[in-house]
């Protein structure tokens, strides 16, 4: 269970958002798209057979949704895992609190 936590939240081992991440989000979007359709055809349309028919246009639509948001979760996870990096960073570094460190880095006046 650990290692899907450092998969699914990376900045726990000071890491970046990286494939794996990206892959994990892409099935799980799968999943929950295909699971939505389930659930609209076949359990309460009880049209199970519809479902099945129609995976040839229901399962690339649910790729291109999946793909397109993890590419977008990508693209605005890697600042905020870097923030999050520097900021872990930072209070490990020491010190009672981040303003002292603040402090040391900005420029003398």
């Amino acid at each position: 269970m650990n290692e899907f936590l450092d998969i699914a939240l990376p900045y726990r081992r000071k890491r970046t958002f990286g494939a794996s991440s990206f892959a994990l989000i892409f099935v799980t979007i799968v999943i929950e798209v295909e699971l939505l359709a389930l659930v609209a055809l076949g359990i309460i349309g009880h049209r199970f057979d519809l479902f099945v028919d129609l995976q040839p246009v229901v399962f690339p639509s649910a790729c291109g949704i999946a793909l397109a948001a993890s590419a977008v979760f990508w693209w605005r996870a890697r600042q905020w895992t870097r923030n999050r990096v520097q900021m872990l960073n930072l209070w490990a570094g020491g010190g009672s609190d981040a303003s002292d460190h603040v402090a040391e880095a900005r420029p003398p006046d």
